[in-house]
């Protein structure tokens, strides 16, 4: 019996778009005039109204072994009781293989909770309907109902070295959401003996590396320093230019070898009031243009994600953005109902770390321990440092390690160019007695395929036919989580980072 490994979508919110677009998945809406079964590997239903008949067709497409995953508040078929509650974070209590390697979700909205499992406080559970497989899974919340990228709070992150630093980032950390919808979808499929697919993350086998430079208020000692370093390593890094502050010597960035330049706006400033912001791009432009330099990218002073530069933005043709409070430490992925590519970093720069006292080598094994567990778990690393900051000499060592573990290192031009690709891949995969056929429209592209939950292949997504029972010639590292102690310390002491939002506000330049 063939069967498409495609996901069928009821109904789908932007957000779940936007999300398993990021992902990489082959999905459809659903059509119910075909044979569900046949052309559906999985379904995802986020509770709109379904009317009878097509209800049938979900329940019979269970009855034979199909996957569903319920995204949802309020479920039709997760049959379990259900409690619900405000949460700002939800931990993970279990330890459950591949939901392991997450140690909690920021959400900052209302979740349902399964009085039948303790994944996720009951956040994430599954069920056997009619079938010897756990084939209904279910997931707690509304993803039509969370934050939105302008939505935006500050955070702390987990250090195991010194105090927690903290940083303004949007409120949902899309990094886990990705993996937990992910993850559901991998044993809904492997629990039907069936590979998960989905499109890989890197132009290489090898994950990628970037790194930015905001270049703000430096000298131009302090720029010569940081090209120094990244040309002596090989590094190629983006650099969004602060233009009024280096407007009487534009033209020595174009000295710069294998380095792209960007735009961080003419004035260093922050504003919601969109003449304002047109204002700051346009003559940023203008004198980088006049310089000879044509930015591809921008981010905004102080990465802060709001209506009016979405609105301005929507006039010009940056191929991306990048602002971590609309998401941050995480794959790149368009802003829901907009076409605005986001290429997240770590939010967390030398400076956050000098506020909170750390010493060099205690910055180094800050950032090292943040390029360890992204590359544990193959996923795209990206720093970002400023000229004026401490700290530049641990960058180094990350290159260094960058080199040695053989990264992709790559420019936000370049990465957004391959994920615009990645986007137009279209790739189909039947599955048939143990084989798999894949067929694709660009035969350049590695695709990611798993039958287990801890180790993968990359194949590229060439017209094949693949005759293999397993995939692992790549092996995620055992994940080393948290305890409670430490996660509880993500939200002590509130009124600590109110005074640090406060003052961070007040010394916030306005255009």
């Amino acid at each position: 019996m063939n069967r498409r490994l495609c996901t069928g979508l009821i109904s789908p919110s932007s957000y779940l778009i936007s999300v398993l677009d990021s992902i990489g998945i082959w999905y459809e809406e659903i059509d119910f005039k075909k044979d569900i079964f046949l052309n559906y590997s999985t379904l995802i239903y986020e509770g709109s109204i379904l009317e009878s008949d097509k209800k049938k067709k979900i329940f019979d497409f269970l009855n034979s072994g199909g996957g569903l995953l319920e995204i949802s508040l309020n479920p039709d078929f997760c049959t379990t009781g259900i409690s619900k509650s405000f949460s700002k974070t939800v931990f993970n209590s279990a330890s459950q293989s591949e939901f392991d390697r997450i140690s909690h979700l920021d959400i900052y909205s209302e979740w349902a909770s399964s009085d039948g499992s303790d994944l996720f406080s009951g956040l994430i559970d599954f069920e056997s309907h009619k079938s010897d497989s756990l084939n209904v899974g279910f997931i707690g919340f509304d993803l039509s109902s969370f934050p939105a990228a302008s939505n935006f709070t500050r955070k702390r992150f987990l250090s195991t070295t010194k105090d927690f630093p903290d940083e303004i980032v949007n409120k949902i950390s899309r990094d886990p959401l990705n993996d937990i919808i992910e993850l559901s979808l991998q044993r809904l499929h492997h629990e039907q003996k069936l590979p998960f697919i989905k499109k890989w993350t890197s132009p290489q086998l090898n994950p990628v590396f970037g790194f930015r430079i905001d270049s703000d208020y430096g000298s131009k000692e302090a720029l010569t320093e940081i090209y120094q370093l990244l040309n002596s390593n090989n590094i190629q890094a983006t650099w969004f230019l602060h233009v009024q502050e280096h407007e009487l010597y534009l033209d020595y960035f174009k000295s710069f070898k294998n380095q792209e330049l960007a735009l961080h706006g003419y004035k260093h400033g922050y504003s919601s009031s969109v003449p304002k912001i047109e204002e700051n791009i346009q003559i940023g432009l203008t004198k980088l243009k006049q310089a000879d330099i044509h930015p591809n990218g921008f981010c905004t002073p102080y990465g802060i994600w709001n209506s009016g530069l979405e609105k301005v933005l929507s006039g010009y043709d940056f191929n991306y953005t990048s602002e971590f409070t609309a998401g941050y430490d995480c794959a790149p992925f368009l802003i829901p109902d907009s076409e605005h590519l986001q290429i997240a970093v770590h939010p967390i720069c030398t400076g956050s770390l000098s506020r909170k006292r750390y010493s060099e080598d205690q910055m180094k094994e800050y950032f090292l321990e943040i390029y360890e567990q992204r590359k544990s778990l193959f996923k795209p690393i990206f720093f970002y440092h400023h000229p004026m900051q401490k700290g530049l000499g641990l960058f180094q060592d990350v290159f260094e390690r960058v080199h040695s573990d053989g990264l992709t290192n790559i420019t936000f031009h370049e990465y957004a160019n391959f994920w615009k690709d990645r986007d137009n891949l279209e790739f189909s995969a039947g599955f048939n007695e143990g084989k798999l056929q894949i067929e694709s429209n660009n035969p350049n592209q590695y695709l990611y395929i798993t039958t287990s939950a801890n180790e993968f292949d990359l194949i590229p997504s060439k017209d094949q036919c693949i005759d293999k029972t397993s995939y692992s010639s790549f092996k995620y590292a055992s994940p080393s989580l948290p305890s409670f102690v430490e996660l509880e310390k993500l939200h002590s002491n509130p009124l600590k980072l109110v005074k640090t939002n406060f003052l961070d506000w007040k010394n916030r330049q306005r255009l």
